[in-house]
Order: C-alpha cells, then structure tokens, then sequence
C-alpha cells in the first residue's frame, strides 16, 4: 500500500495539459509528437525529476504488485481448488511485470535523453498496453474469484 501511494504522490507533478493522466499519458503516448510535447511540458514545470524518480520506483514496484496479484490468484485458486484460470491469472500478473520492466527501460531512455524518437513512444505504448491487459485480467480473476469464495460461505 505504501509503493502505491508513493507512486501516487510522484505522479502527482507530472500532471498537466499534455499529460492530464501524469506517467501514465506518457507511457501511452504512442507518437514521438506527443511524448516530447510531454517531455517540454514537464520541463518547463521543472518535472524532469519526478518522471525519472518515478521510473526508477516503478522498477521496485512492479516486483510488488507481481507478487501481489500472482501470489493472490493462486491462493484464490487454492480455496476454491482450481488451478487452470489461477496459474493463468498469476502468469499474467509476472508477464505484465515483465512488460513493465522494457516499458521503463524505454521511457528512462527518452527521459534521461530529453528525446523520443521513433519507435520508441512506440514500443513504450505497446509495453504499456500488454502490460495494462494483462493486469487487468489477473485483478478480474481476483474479483470474480474473491466473489465465488464469499458466496461459498
């Protein structure tokens, strides 16, 4: 809880008319245009820092957040003695951490650089994309089997 808050408060700065959804615009930024309007906009915010602060934190946070929704699935799994949809479920969370990991080798790079040329917003959007899906369907699998255990109380 304390990683998510932290991450919380470093995207706080990196919110603005460019990137109204702070890292997150940046990651899903997709054309070199719009990822260096971003990078001017943080810039001239003086929010250079807190992009680089915050990639650097993802790279512990995804190990948490991996551990988290694999380590759920598979207890939920274990509870309700499936274990087809939890190990795909725990699959997907580590893969989305892996994905995480090349999506913030790459952002580091234009941030560090102050640049982003093709294909690089490219690549980082389509990490961010895999990674985002993949999340997804492992916290549906958390919700739809933290439901089917309360019922069997």
């Amino acid at each position: 809880m304390f990683a998510s808050a932290l991450i919380m408060f470093l995207d706080v700065p990196l919110r603005g008319e460019s990137a109204p959804w702070g890292i997150v615009s940046f990651e899903l930024a997709g054309t070199p245009q719009r990822a260096l309007r971003i990078l001017l906009e943080w810039k001239s915010m003086g929010a250079l820092g807190y992009a680089k602060l915050i990639q650097v934190a993802d790279f512990v946070y995804l190990i948490i957040y991996a551990m988290f929704f694999a380590s759920l699935a598979l207890w939920i799994g274990f509870r309700l003695g499936e274990t087809v949809w939890s190990t795909r479920a725990a699959w997907a969370a580590t893969c989305a951490a892996a994905f995480d990991v090349l999506e913030n080798v790459v952002l580091l790079y234009e941030v560090i650089r102050f640049t982003s040329p093709a294909p690089f917003p490219q690549l980082a959007a389509a990490f961010a994309a895999m990674k985002f899906a993949l999340l997804i369907f492992a916290a549906t699998y958390a919700v739809i089997g933290g439901i089917a255990l309360l019922r069997r109380r």
